[in-house]
């Protein structure tokens, strides 16, 4: 592959025989990999293929630093036209996160509804049907929360979704992945479900439940939103009617701040916190917002909604006493809601547009 370098900085490389990649590309610092980008599967794996080449070939390449060559590579995949974002519906684990989390964040909304309307003279206080919205709606949020652990857990093999949960309905009896293929997609992981394929290659047993590293940003929001979601979930228990004596127009003070409140500023707390981890793992620093990343616009509205739901228990103490406050707590969750409709419509489009599926070898480029 011959090699030149032109007086503007460019850096200009004849195309590979079979592979056609733009001539010219402008040198940059550095590149950076996204754990969230990976974890989403927004970029496919691809096999690397090498090729021999003879001294007359290479020739140009001599003074080239090493790391350069692999930064121009890596600038021919991403500036090359098929590997730009397209829409594609991939019924994967990332797909369905983002649909419960929309489906939850909706009900949310008409929780809310059932709630703040009264407080302005609009239709009569139905504590039923708020109190089983909110029921539902937190047992969305705690679906949603398990699977982004499970997604966190299982990065990379996100392909295995469908056979896992497969297997554990009991429909197969074991989920695998070949490792030492980078670009598995799902007839590898159904091969790998039956056992066929290459029975020399390490394979992947897809987790449920498990520890991940705990040095990645990704996994320990995942697992602090899914302990967070867990905590919220008692207080929609406790809230439904005939649980706690007497609520909510007279309950017991003490069971209601333990039982109903707190939940809800402890499980608030860490949505906060688990909105904050996100929107860090995508930034370049960790007090630089990344406004050009989807994620971390996921993480900003996120972390909206968990303060809303957090000052809705927080207010919530005092409900009883004041009408103002009252009012205030109602309104933080009505708000807190729709930021987290926000969030999830913006999720649910990142999924959407992921690259496209690597060409088989032998189609036309």
């Amino acid at each position: 592959m011959a090699a030149s370098q032109s007086k503007n900085g460019h850096l200009g490389l004849s195309p590979h025989p079979t592979i056609h990649y733009p001539h010219t590309f402008q040198r940059v610092p550095s590149t950076h990999w996204s754990s969230r980008a990976s974890r989403k599967r927004r970029y496919h794996p691809r096999p690397i293929r090498i090729t021999r080449r003879s001294a007359t070939e290479t020739e140009g390449l001599q003074g080239i630093p090493s790391a350069q060559k692999d930064l121009i590579l890596l600038q021919q995949r991403l500036r090359h036209p098929e590997s730009q974002f397209k829409l594609h519906l991939t019924w994967d684990i990332s797909f369905w996160v983002a649909v419960i989390f929309v489906l939850g964040s909706a009900v949310w909304i008409v929780n809310g509804f059932f709630l703040f309307l009264p407080l302005l003279g609009v239709g009569s206080d139905n504590f039923p049907a708020s109190a089983w919205s909110a029921f539902v709606g937190g047992t969305l949020f705690e679906i949603g929360s398990y699977l982004m652990y499970v997604e966190a857990l299982n990065t990379g093999h996100e392909e295995l979704f469908g056979p896992a949960l497969r297997e554990l309905l009991g429909h197969a009896s074991r989920t695998g992945s070949e490792d030492a293929s980078p670009d598995a997609d799902n007839t590898h992981a159904e091969k790998a479900l039956t056992g066929s394929g290459d029975s020399g290659r390490r394979r992947f047993k897809f987790r449920w439940i498990g520890a991940g590293s705990w040095r990645e940003l990704g996994f320990l929001a995942c697992f602090v939103q899914m302990g967070a979601a867990t905590i919220f979930w008692v207080s929609t228990i406790t809230g439904l009617p005939r649980v706690i004596a007497g609520f909510p127009d007279a309950p017991p003070t003490a069971v209601t701040d333990v039982f109903y409140w707190t939940p809800q500023v402890v499980g608030g707390t860490g949505f906060i916190v688990s909105s904050i981890l996100l929107m860090i793992e995508v930034q370049r620093k960790w007090w630089l917002p990344n406004l050009r990343s989807m994620g971390w616009h996921i993480g900003f509205w996120n972390l909206v909604g968990a303060i809303g739901f957090t000052l809705c228990g927080a207010l919530g103490y005092a409900s009883l006493a004041s009408s103002g406050v009252n009012y205030q707590s109602v309104l933080s969750t009505f708000w807190g809601s729709w930021a987290f409709l926000i969030g999830s419509v913006i999720q649910l489009w990142e999924t959407l547009w992921r690259e496209d599926l690597p060409r088989e070898e032998g189609q036309s480029q």
